[in-house]
């Protein structure tokens, strides 16, 4: 288990993940992280035969706060067709659509999409029954926010150690919960016919 609080910066980041190198990770394929300040960068430094996948429900969320409120529900609506495609191909058709319709009214917002496409579109190149796994951070923040409110309950910690034990025993039992649900789609892999499409292990 690792823990890190440190600023999003490139050297931090790049420090985490020298440390995930160190401690054995060697088959790495995928990060799926917000677009955080030099993640992408890092990455591709220490581990480049990985793929980045930003994500999506922070990038929808981001760009339905910057429309007017008139707008949202018919933008939501086009964004969902990106993201919502069966294929690559068709969800370029679909930001093709988002730039006709809303470029204008809202060019930064459009640009991110054009410009950060394939890193919000990675989660594709893998089957579809395990992209809703693939293209958000929502299980991180879920424990983020069991780590905060099983710790928020203790008014004074005796020192670090304290703190660091119960963070510990929160993952240890989360980690439990985990190994013991069956993830949809998964089979899928272990059939092998998620590798014949082209992925290794």
């Amino acid at each position: 288990m690792a823990v890190w609080c440190r600023g999003r910066v490139v050297p931090e980041l790049e420090r985490g993940d020298g440390e995930l190198w160190e401690r054995g990770v060697r088959r790495e394929k995928l990060f799926i992280s917000d677009d955080l300040s030099g993640i992408e960068e890092a990455v591709r430094e220490i581990f480049p035969s990985a793929k980045w996948q930003m994500c999506l429900v922070h990038t929808v969320r981001d760009s339905l706060s910057k429309a007017r409120k008139a707008d949202r529900d018919e933008l939501a609506e086009d964004l969902k067709a990106v993201y919502r495609a069966d294929t690559v191909e068709q969800a370029h058709d679909a930001l093709k659509v988002l730039e006709e319709r809303w470029a204008g009214r809202y060019p930064d917002l459009v640009a991110k999409w054009l410009r950060k496409s394939y890193a919000l579109l990675e989660f594709m190149s893998h089957p579809k029954a395990i992209r809703p796994y693939l293209y958000t951070t929502n299980q991180l923040e879920r424990l983020m926010k069991e780590l905060k409110r099983r710790t928020k309950v203790v008014e004074v910690f005796c020192g670090p150690e304290a703190l660091e034990k119960l963070v510990y025993l929160v993952l240890v039992e989360q980690n439990e919960r985990f190994l013991r649900r069956r993830l949809k789609g998964f089979a899928e892999i272990q059939t092998g016919s998620y590798h014949a499409a082209g992925h290794t292990q």
